[in-house]
C-alpha cells in the first residue's frame, strides 16, 4: 500500500500598505489613518498640510504599477471623476503620478455606507425619509448623465450616507467601471459582465451595447426595493440565476414584503425594475418627481381612489395627476394646508446639498476570474 503526499499550494500574499501613519505625500499630504482595500488599491485617510483639510488617497498596488491594463483603468477612473463636480458626488481633487506611486486625492466621506445607515434605521425609516435619500442620490446620478456617464455599479456600497448642516446628505462613490458614452464599448466589456449581479441591469448582463443612463436607474430601483423591504427583488440563488432572473423574470410586488407601502410608492419601484430600458422613467429628474408625487399621493388618496393595484406603471404615473387633483378640489381647507405643509417639508428636505470586494459573492464576469470593484 502506497500513500500520497498531498501538498498544499501556498496561498497568493496580498500586498501590504506602502504607506504609514505621519508619511507625506508630494509635500501637500500627511497620511493620518487607512480608509479601506480593494482589489488594485489602498485608499488612506489624509490631510493637507497647510488647509488640514481631510482627503482620501486612493493609491494603485506597486506592483500593479507597469501592468498596463490596471493602470489604465485606474486613470480612467480618475479623469472620469475629473468630469463631476455636484455636492451629491465624491469630489475628485488632482492625480499623484509619479516612478513609484500612481495615486488620485478625493474628497474624504465621514459616514456610513447606504446599506449600514439602512440596516441601523430598518425599525424607523418611512417612505419619506427614503425618498428623500433617494433624491440624493438620484440628484447626483442626473449630474453624471448630463455629463455623459453612467456609473454601471451603483449599489448600497456605493452609496455613502454623512450628516452635513444638520441632514443627511447622500453621495455617490467609487466610479472604477464607469462607461463614457462617447466612447466606443471597449473590447473588454463585451467579455466581463461589469457590475454587482445583485443590482445589476439586464441589459448589462445581456447586451453591453445597450447599457445607458437608465441602467442605472434599475439598479436605484433594486436599491430602493431593498431599502423599502428589507431585501432585494432577487436573493437567496445562485449569482447564474440572480443573472436570469434580472433578464426574464418578475419581481414579487414590494407590497408582499411591506404591506404599509403606499401603492404608489410601489409603483415608483416596479416602473423602475422594468426589463426594458425604455419601460423605466426618462431620466433621474423624472423619477424624481414620481417619489414626490407618489407622496403626495399617499398623504391625499385612500385605496378606493387607486381602485387597486394598477399594474400599467406608465398608466400610474398619470393617475396620481389626476387623482391628486381630485383630492385636492374634494378636501376641506384644513387637510388642503396640511398636504401643502407636507409638501413643503418633503421639498425641504430632499433639497439636500449633496464599496464591494472579494467577500462580495455577487460580484461576477463574463470570463473566469472575475474583476473585483477597486474599492
Amino acid at each position: 500500500m502506497t500513500s500520497k503526499t498531498i501538498r498544499r499550494q501556498p496561498r497568493a500574499r496580498k500586498p501590504s500598505p506602502t504607506l504609514t501613519y505621519g508619511d507625506r505625500v508630494e509635500d501637500r499630504y500627511l497620511i493620518n489613518g487607512f480608509a479601506g482595500t480593494g482589489a488594485t488599491s489602498y485608499v488612506y485617510r489624509a490631510r493637507g498640510l497647510d488647509s488640514f483639510e481631510p482627503v482620501a488617497i486612493k493609491v494603485l498596488h506597486p506592483h500593479l504599477l507597469k501592468d498596463p491594463i490596471k493602470r489604465r483603468r485606474f486613470l480612467r477612473e480618475a479623469q472620469v471623476m475629473m468630469q463631476l463636480a455636484h455636492p451629491n458626488v465624491v469630489h475628485f481633487y488632482e492625480i499623484i503620478e509619479r516612478d513609484d506611486m500612481l495615486a488620485f486625492v478625493m474628497e474624504y466621506i465621514e459616514g456610513q455606507t447606504l446599506s449600514e445607515w439602512q440596516s441601523e434605521m430598518a425599525s424607523e425609516l418611512e417612505e419619506v425619509e427614503l425618498a428623500c435619500v433617494f433624491v440624493d442620490i438620484l440628484r447626483g446620478l442626473s449630474h453624471a448623465h448630463r455629463n455623459g456617464i453612467v456609473h454601471r455599479d451603483l449599489k448600497p456600497a456605493n452609496v455613502l450616507i454623512t450628516f452635513e448642516e444638520g441632514r443627511h446628505v447622500a453621495k455617490i462613490i467609487d466610479f472604477g467601471v464607469a462607461r463614457v458614452l462617447a466612447e466606443p464599448v471597449h473590447l473588454e466589456e463585451r467579455s466581463k459582465i461589469v457590475g454587482t449581479a445583485a443590482y445589476i441591469s439586464p441589459e448589462e448582463v445581456s447586451d453591453p451595447d445597450a447599457v445607458c443612463p437608465a441602467s442605472d436607474l434599475y439598479s436605484i430601483g433594486v436599491m430602493l426595493y431593498e431599502a423599502a423591504c428589507g431585501r432585494r427583488p432577487f436573493e437567496d440563488m445562485p449569482v447564474g440565476d440572480i443573472m436570469e432572473a434580472h433578464v426574464g423574470q418578475s419581481p414579487p410586488r414590494p407590497r408582499a414584503f411591506n404591506p404599509g407601502m403606499s401603492p404608489a410608492f410601489e409603483s415608483v419601484i416596479m416602473r423602475t425594475l422594468s426589463k426594458r430600458p425604455d419601460g423605466r422613467f426618462d431620466s433621474a429628474p423624472e423619477m424624481i418627481r414620481a417619489l414626490e408625487l407618489a407622496l403626495q399621493g399617499a398623504m391625499a388618496m385612500s385605496e378606493e381612489d387607486w381602485g387597486g393595484v394598477v399594474e400599467d406603471e406608465q398608466a400610474l404615473t398619470t393617475e396620481w395627476h389626476r387623482a391628486i387633483g381630485r383630492a385636492a378640489a374634494q378636501s376641506s381647507p384644513v387637510l388642503s394646508f396640511m398636504q401643502r405643509c407636507m409638501k413643503t417639508a418633503f421639498l425641504l428636505f430632499a433639497s439636500t446639498g449633496a464599496r464591494g470586494g472579494k467577500g462580495d459573492p455577487h460580484y461576477m464576469s463574463r470570463e473566469a476570474g472575475p474583476e473585483l470593484p477597486m474599492f
